[in-house]
């Protein structure tokens, strides 16, 4: 993938003329443990705007790199000629728009309390900021937007919204302080910043203890006597948040139902077990059903929310009911173990499935597979070009979007829930001086969510460098 980026920037290169440099507010360039990051504040922050339309054979060029951070734009124009002395090799880009592919709807990361909690404990102007940077005309605007149903990994405590044992009418159903503190008033001033819209997809960790067949929030299957009232839960959530004038694009069964059982033991998370037969019944007796004759009929029901070595092993088993299968809108999928399975599961499950989407719904570098530094290596731009190679693998191979996991978190990859794994972020918030720094990762992101706005459609060109047109006609 990075020889098909050099091959792109030497093309156009190749025929610059009459440059103009050009950059918006530029990054606060700062060095620091692994290299370079944008340091933000509240009286300063790089941006971003939207490139204007340019008269015809003109061109932008973004630029990021190790050594320059931030957004670099030049504006170039393509010039006609047949001669090439001068040129060390020719490339051809070809582009066929006709034929086109998936439709992209965008790139985001997720609301938890943990990213509520620093974000609260910033300025007010500082805050606006951030929340610019990430959602604003004048940031990346991303356009996903991923929630925790009550805690999961990067929560404080471990809980539910009905912790009453037994109470299987959710007659004690209420959101927490974690809602109404620190993702509802956040995620409202995100939507009200986007110029693009804010899909928002909902996931649950885990069911009610007292539904599971361990009694714990840990490991343990949901009770078959409880699969109707664990469907009326997820209306109660839909309800509470629709009330505080928030909607949901997506909801999925639940956070990595598959992994605990290869981690056992060792998988402290929040978490429930589901196999595909029961996530299958669920579906078709209750959860879809309840669904489409709710007020939310619209939602996208996503399933697995796990990794891609089980893709196909589940949508076989969960999409052998075509009855199910009209309720499952596609599946969810996390970049943990994409070494391990080739790009072939997603081919496959397209090829079987083609009206069915996939999504990435998670990516970070926590400390098992850090190959440097801490877990929070501040300035690694190794990690951005390993966001920047597995976007491009997934987006070339069908999947429609791509949310990295917490929006901001503090120096050392929190705070944790009582037995979450720190992991890094795009943008790690200073406690002690009010200052964020924008990392690589952020920037490798901006890249994709700044110029490819949702709804651009991928199309097909001749070389290996893939190519989004969105509905502007505008090709990146």
């Amino acid at each position: 993938m990075q020889n098909g980026h050099k091959i792109v920037f030497t093309c156009l290169s190749a025929f610059m003329v009459n440059l103009v440099g050009t950059q918006d507010i530029p990054c606060a360039k700062m060095m620091a443990v692994a290299g370079y990051v944008c340091v933000c504040n509240e009286t300063y922050c790089d941006t971003v705007e939207r490139p204007s339309p340019l008269p015809r054979r003109q061109y932008y060029y973004y630029m990021t790199s190790e050594d320059s951070p931030g957004f670099t734009k030049t504006v170039g124009t393509f010039i006609n000629t047949t001669v090439t002395n001068n040129i060390s090799s020719d490339v051809y880009i070809r582009i066929n728009s006709s034929i086109q592919y998936q439709t992209f709807a965008g790139i985001g990361a997720s609301f938890t309390q943990s990213s509520g909690s620093l974000f609260n404990n910033l300025s007010t102007e500082a805050q606006e900021k951030l929340l610019e940077s990430f959602f604003g005309p004048s940031g990346l605007e991303y356009t996903l937007g991923r929630v925790p149903m009550a805690s999961s990994d990067f929560s404080q405590r471990d809980y539910t919204y009905d912790d009453v044992a037994g109470d299987v009418e959710l007659k004690y159903f209420n959101l927490t302080e974690d809602d109404l503190i620190y993702k509802i008033p956040i995620i409202k001033r995100a939507i009200a910043k986007s110029q693009r819209g804010l899909k928002l997809i909902a996931t649950p960790w885990t069911a009610p203890s007292w539904m599971k067949t361990n009694n714990a929030s840990k490991q343990g299957y949901i009770r078959s006597q409880y699969l109707e009232t664990w469907s009326k839960y997820f209306l109660k959530f839909l309800e509470a948040y629709s009330s505080e004038g928030i909607e949901y694009w997506g909801i999925s069964h639940g956070n990595e139902y598959i992994i605990p059982l290869y981690f056992g033991s060792f998988f402290h998370i929040p978490n429930t077990v589901m196999m595909p037969a029961q996530a299958r019944y669920w579906t078709k007796t209750y959860l879809g059903p309840m669904l489409k004759a709710s007020p939310f009929k619209d939602i996208k029901l996503l399933s697995l929310e796990d990794e891609r070595p089980f893709l196909n092993w589940w949508a076989d088993r969960l999409y052998a009911d075509k009855e199910v299968a009209q309720y499952v809108d596609g599946i969810a999928l996390h970049w943990y173990f994409d070494n391990n399975r080739s790009v072939v599961e997603l081919e496959a499950f397209n090829q079987k499935y083609p009206d069915k989407m996939l999504l990435y719904t998670e990516s970070s570098v926590n400390s098992f597979q850090s190959s440097g530094g801490g877990t929070v290596n501040l300035g690694d731009w190794s990690r951005a070009l390993r966001y920047i190679n597995n976007v491009y693998q997934n987006l070339d191979h069908w999947v429609v979007g791509y949310l990295d996991w917490n929006i901001a978190l503090n120096e050392e990859g929190g705070p944790t829930g009582p037995s979450g794994v720190p992991v890094d972020a795009s943008v790690i918030i200073n406690t002690t001086n009010g200052e964020f720094y924008k990392q690589p990762i952020f920037y490798a992101l901006g890249h994709f969510s700044k110029f490819m706005p949702p709804g651009s459609k991928k199309i097909n060109v001749i070389i290996d460098q893939d190519t989004y047109k969105n509905d502007g006609g505008e090709v990146g």
